[in-house]
């Protein structure tokens, strides 16, 4: 019998130490659960963005904007070029009169103006003012008057040269004190000296027309084409002038007597550094963007007629001839090409800068904005990292707030399962299930020990008996009343009503035993209780 007691004890301490080894805590099976749970919820989040589509939307969120901007940038190129046409025809022909009146008054004429060498510098001298004036009006960079004929024909390259004056305004987007950054490129030097007008570093005597034949080529479409000026003026595309260094494009238009000869042209410059300054790039965020206005042959940009504004840094070089192929692109945009060379994605729209019956109204135009396609990706990538971290935040607070949840949620209970360790059927848990298994324990306390125990070897019982009897030693008189009469075999209820104490009170001395003698329950107390009574027979029969 006496193994049997300390085989059921050692079973019962076989539970309890399996019970905490195995298995995990119910806070963090609560929070895995949780953390399974909430990610579970943003997976379907992240399932839904990808099947609509969000992550592949970044082009198309850009797309109304540069749109809108190109839209801004045509309509503002058309407007400016549109009047720096007008004033050019206007200048033209308020300069064939004058000149034709000029030449009449020194007994020539249009037809036999290179038979009046002796009259060109005096004739460009006399329109010197006009120009000036209609430059400033105009708000372009530069102003040229070309006449169809040379100081010297003689000359070894008479047959390209043409008398011609030449203002530039350095600072074109000053218009106010232009005189102080006027200056002089191509003409008579004494012009420039008797008006004390600057020479730039390329001036030139006359014009060479072989390096810059859109000149001639206007006069030969006027001769050609007896149609009104506003129909014969044409836009060059983008060059540089013999010594020049900056790009620029013409408005050039014929001078034509009141006979019908053509003994000249009229020209407004609009530079690159105007162009910059004029269409500058309002989108803010578009590091990599930028404009131009280039000549366009049916899918292909020709750049090296191009004027730029924008970051020239991201834009592709312009050398002579080369082409850039315009294919579709993804998100809306246009994809442009340049054989091994960086590709660009944007947006472009076709604009006119003649009337429907020009001469040169088959010609056509188109203002690009565009940028490297490494520039686009940046921008849509980095609006979709901006949602992968929004996401991954969204991660990270459901993990805090699984731990918060497992933390409100597990304490009461575990609380209550402390508070199962000194059952005491008078309290309450606030938690129903708890409380129900409070009772259950105490009434399963008030039931007969078992008697039928498993073997455990004699070294542990001896051990764990001798340990029993020598807490028994630290009881207090009160508590060692109450388990005397538990070894006499009386219940709790009886030993209420025998010591004339509450249950309560009796609980309580329960608890303080149960501590001091190292014992769980009431059944354990009773398994050494029973050992006591076989060790006392023992002894009895011995003695």
């Amino acid at each position: 019998m006496l193994k049997r007691g300390f085989e059921t004890l050692g079973l019962y301490r076989e539970a309890i130490r399996r019970g905490g080894q195995n298995g995990l805590p119910m806070r963090l099976r609560l929070f895995l659960f949780l953390i399974l749970f909430l990610n579970a919820i943003m997976l379907g989040v992240l399932l839904i963005l990808f099947s609509s589509g969000v992550f592949k939307t970044g082009s198309l969120e850009h797309r109304p904007v540069l749109g809108s901007e190109l839209t801004h940038i045509a309509q503002d190129i058309y407007k400016s070029f549109g009047t720096v046409s007008v004033r050019a025809t206007d200048l033209a022909k308020e300069l064939s009169v004058a000149l034709e009146r000029n030449l009449k008054e020194h007994g020539s004429s249009a037809a036999s103006l290179q038979e009046s060498p002796d009259l060109l510098e005096h004739l460009l001298e006399d329109e010197l003012g006009r120009l000036t004036g209609a430059l400033e009006k105009s708000g372009a960079s530069g102003v040229f008057l070309l006449l169809d004929a040379t100081v010297n024909p003689a000359l070894p390259d008479g047959a390209d040269s043409r008398a011609c004056l030449y203002l530039k305004n350095m600072e074109p987007n000053i218009v106010n004190g232009m005189a102080a950054n006027l200056r002089f490129g191509v003409g008579p030097m004494a012009i420039a000296r008797n008006h004390g007008i600057h020479l730039l570093p390329q001036w030139q005597m006359e014009m060479d027309v072989g390096e810059s034949p859109g000149f001639i080529e206007v006069m030969a479409a006027a001769r050609e084409q007896k149609r009104p000026l506003s129909r014969l003026y044409r836009w060059s595309e983008a060059m540089l002038l013999p010594g020049g260094s900056e790009r620029i494009m013409l408005c050039t238009v014929p001078l034509v007597a009141s006979d019908g000869t053509v003994f000249g042209v009229c020209s407004f410059e609009v530079s690159e550094m105007l162009f910059k300054l004029s269409h500058a790039l309002e989108s803010e965020g578009y590091d990599h963007l930028f404009c131009l206005l280039s000549p366009l042959e049916e899918n292909t940009l020709r750049l090296s007629g191009a004027l730029f504004a924008g970051n020239f840094s991201a834009g592709p070089a312009a050398p002579e001839h080369t082409q850039i192929e315009i294919s579709s692109g993804s998100g809306g945009f246009y994809s442009y090409r340049q054989p091994e060379k960086e590709g660009y994605a944007g947006l472009h729209e076709t604009i006119s800068l003649y009337p429907v019956d020009s001469v040169y109204g088959n010609e056509q135009w188109a203002v690009a904005l565009m940028m490297p396609d490494k520039g686009l990706n940046m921008l849509i990538s980095g609006r979709n990292r901006n949602l992968i971290l929004g996401l991954l935040l969204l991660m990270f607070v459901n993990v805090g707030l699984a731990s918060f949840i497992s933390h409100r949620y597990i304490r009461p209970v575990a609380a209550a399962l402390e508070h199962l360790k000194k059952p005491d059927p008078a309290a309450k848990t606030k938690i129903p299930e708890i409380d129900d298994l409070i009772k259950f324990l105490a009434a399963q306390d008030e039931l007969p020990v078992p008697t039928e125990t498993k073997e455990l070897p004699a070294q542990e019982y001896s051990t764990l008996y001798q340990e029993f009897i020598k807490n028994i030693k630290s009881l207090s008189a009160a508590e060692t009343s109450v388990f005397n009469l538990y070894v006499q075999g009386h219940t709790a209820k009886e030993i209420a009503k025998i010591l004339c104490l509450s249950i309560n009170t009796i609980k309580t001395h329960n608890r303080r035993i149960y501590m001091k003698l190292n014992v769980t329950s009431r059944k354990e107390l009773m398994v050494y209780i029973q050992m006591m009574e076989e060790v006392s027979c023992t002894n009895a029969e011995n003695n």
